[in-house]
């Protein structure tokens, strides 16, 4: 528990740190991340665009591109870059709909898996469920996504006063609406996006932790849809899923699973090897989803 604990504050420190200053993301791809990404595309036929979340940046997604594109995987990944992260979450999904165009007409790509933490995850649900995403996209993971809101985002109050002040000076650019307040529960952004059902030619994994001092209560953090997998790790952080290996194994052998229905858990699918305590069912009639819960490591 407390090694959880100060795994966690190390990356919280050092992802807010990055994203303040963009040290990591200069230091490896300049002042032009896209570009210079794509420079580095080794005709993989499998690539995986991934969001961040709220005060985050692409520097989160550092472990799990180095992996993406080992051997044993050879998937390209490429961190979206949103901006700015507090804008109104549909804009920023429009944005990221255009740099996946993008992505597609420069790469021989065949197979398209978005992955999304935290804001992240409601970025890749309003391109994929309001918005028509390209035929390429066959799989949407989520890691610690508030999917039915998280009061937490009451701190986006105060970080709306700031934006407006800093919008108002010379040369800064205006930022449309605070995604924060999209991410209360029962907001009105969340009601709709919930309403709307789950393309029915992709695969739906989600990830979350028991004790996630963003999204709280953690279990706002389930997708409420029978399509989905949803699995909870007894485990402490919101930062988890972008570092730890447990959780990334998970992740990783869904995207190595045939797509075509919801993922295998058991046996050699997504949980093989992990202890499993409990299978819950949710919801009554036509809105029944299911919850795995896992041990931690």
């Amino acid at each position: 528990m407390a090694l959880t604990f100060a795994s966690e504050w190390y990356y919280v420190t050092k992802n807010i740190t990055d994203h303040a200053v963009r040290l990591t993301e200069r230091m490896f791809f300049g002042e032009k991340y896209l570009p210079n990404r794509i420079r580095e595309y080794r005709g993989q036929k499998k690539v995986a665009m991934m969001y961040h979340g709220y005060l985050q940046g692409r520097p989160g997604f550092e472990r799990l591109e180095r992996i993406l594109e080992s051997d044993v995987f050879n998937i390209f990944g490429i961190a979206g870059g949103y901006q700015p992260y507090s804008q109104d979450i549909r804009r920023s999904a429009e944005y990221e709909r255009r740099v996946l165009d993008w992505v597609l007409s420069e790469t021989d790509a065949e197979e398209i898996y978005l992955i999304g933490h935290s804001q992240g995850g409601l970025v890749v649900r309003w391109l994929v469920q309001k918005m028509e995403a390209p035929s390429q996209v066959s799989k949407c993971i989520f890691l610690a996504t508030p999917h039915m809101g998280t009061w937490a985002a009451v701190a986006g109050a105060p970080h709306r006063v700031l934006t407006r002040v800093a919008s108002a000076l010379p040369g800064m650019p205006r930022i449309v609406g605070e995604s924060a307040f999209q991410m209360l529960p029962g907001s009105p952004f969340l009601a709709g996006l919930n309403r709307m059902p789950l393309p029915g030619n992709m695969d739906f994994l989600n990830l979350y932790n028991r004790l996630d001092p963003v999204v709280w209560p953690s279990r706002y953090a389930r997708l409420p849809y029978r399509e989905a997998t949803n699995i909870l790790l007894k485990k402490v952080g919101h930062l988890q899923p972008l570092y730890d290996y447990q959780e990334l194994d998970i992740m990783l052998r869904a995207l190595l699973q045939r797509g075509g229905g919801r993922h295998e858990v058991f046996e050699d699918g997504v949980l093989a090897g992990q202890q499993v305590l409990e299978r819950r069912v949710m919801g009554t009639g036509d809105e029944r989803y299911e919850e795995i819960v896992t041990s931690a490591d």
